[in-house]
């Protein structure tokens, strides 16, 4: 799939999902001002009807205009001619509410004119309701030349939350597709980013196979030419020649089928008591002729006291040989190389620096994945397939430690290596 399509995708998808929401949003704001003017009018019902029924008890007429104003949100006032009996009011406004199905915890106080007192009432739980009681509500003092009782619903929100169970339903279900949505883009842009890596892994792969065989290929050309046969020098130099690529192409090929045989994130290790002072010095051992033919030096500072581990000792010294060949090809000058060990009661750290070429921190992250190489445009000056790095944390990984870096780009680096003792 093109990368233009796949950003089409991505941009529709979002604008899809954005517009889902912003709908969705909306409908629901609706639904709520429904409820709530539902909700309002319910109440102003009920406290008109109870205003009605003290009237007539006291045998009073019903004023003309509206007698229930609301002062802000949960909190309504009723005006009456009349003294209030606490307990017909509290019995009144339970049986109206409850007739109209508000159902939802209430508090009430009635102010007598004559006293100028607001009496604070009760804290009336409706069945229903699955709030807890609070503290007393402190009605505000309200101006009024006349006698008059207050109701204020306290879980008037919550309430109204619960009238909306539909919309909460469908606002999850709709949070779930969308989640859905997400990881199903964020599945395509990571199929699009690992065929890219094995893209380039098999380029990669083929221009480092295409090197060696072109050499076998023309040294092989030249030993079927009659007279080299004249020519034992000339012969052996061509037949080691073709031996030399053949191991070159055969350890290659086996990096690859190792690093496929551990595609489930773990190595069969046969561990054994190892001393990792000696491995580090027959690896210093080995790679010593290529530093000082690039007038380098490697230097072991092996200052730990506890250097005896458990562990496989062939895929530990690969470990390292990993190390230290990148510590030399990744240097445009003479290689320095200094190993040092140290440990303290749990682990043994063995710690590789080099004043090689470094990495940048943008890609240090994604160094120890399969199949990654520093981006280097088209150039193949350092052979590799991005296996070495990730292979090394498979190992420190299996032996149930790990590996670290420390670099910067020109300015070499630090690996750094925690085995549990």
């Amino acid at each position: 799939m093109k990368s233009s399509t796949i950003r089409l995708i991505v941009v529709f998808a979002a604008l899809v999902a954005i517009g889902i929401i912003t709908t969705q949003i909306y409908w629901v704001r609706k639904a709520y001002d429904v409820e709530k003017r539902t909700f309002d009018y319910k109440v102003n019902v009920s406290l008109r009807n109870v205003a009605e029924q003290l009237l007539r008890l006291n045998n009073n007429p019903m004023p003309v205009f509206n007698v229930v104003e609301q002062v802000s949100p949960g909190l309504y006032t009723v005006m009456v001619n009349d003294q209030i009996n606490e307990r017909n009011l509290e019995i009144l406004l339970t049986r109206e509410l409850e007739q109209y199905n508000v159902l939802t915890d209430f508090e009430y106080a009635y102010y007598d004119c004559m006293k100028n007192h607001l009496q604070y009432g009760k804290y009336v739980d409706l069945p229903g309701n699955n709030e807890k009681a609070r503290k007393p509500y402190e009605f505000p003092p309200i101006k009024k030349t006349n006698y008059y009782f207050a109701v204020y619903f306290p879980h008037m929100q919550s309430y109204l939350s619960t009238q909306m169970n539909f919309w909460i339903i469908s606002s999850l279900v709709l949070l779930v597709v969308i989640s859905y949505l997400a990881y199903v883009i964020f599945v395509i842009l990571k199929q699009k980013r690992l065929s890219e890596v094995q893209k380039d892994f098999v380029n990669n792969m083929t221009h480092e196979f295409k090197t060696p065989l072109s050499t076998i290929q023309l040294a092989a050309e030249v030993l079927t030419k009659p007279e080299i046969v004249d020519k034992p020098q000339r012969l052996m130099n061509y037949a080691t020649l073709i031996i030399n690529e053949s191991k070159l192409l055969t350890s290659q090929v086996e990096r690859v089928l190792q690093m496929s045989a551990t595609d489930k994130g773990y190595i069969t290790l046969r561990k054994q008591l190892v001393d990792v002072h000696e491995i580090l010095e027959q690896c210093t051992e080995s790679f010593r002729p290529t530093v000082e033919s690039k007038g380098g030096s490697i230097t072991l500072q092996l200052q730990a006291q506890h250097y005896t581990l458990n562990a496989d000792p062939l895929h530990l010294k690969n470990a390292i040989n990993n190390l230290l060949d990148n510590a030399i090809k990744y240097c445009d000058c003479a290689p320095e190389i200094l190993i040092e060990t140290q440990d303290n009661r749990q682990y043994l750290t063995i710690r590789i620096t080099d004043n090689g070429i470094g990495i940048d921190k943008k890609y240090q992250k994604d160094i120890f994945n399969k199949f990654f190489r520093v981006p280097t445009g088209n150039i193949h000056d350092v052979k590799g397939f991005g296996l070495g790095l990730n292979y090394v944390k498979l190992i420190c990984r299996s032996h149930e430690g790990d590996v670290d870096i420390s670099s910067g780009a020109g300015k070499g680096s630090v690996f750094t290596i925690i085995l549990p003792i």
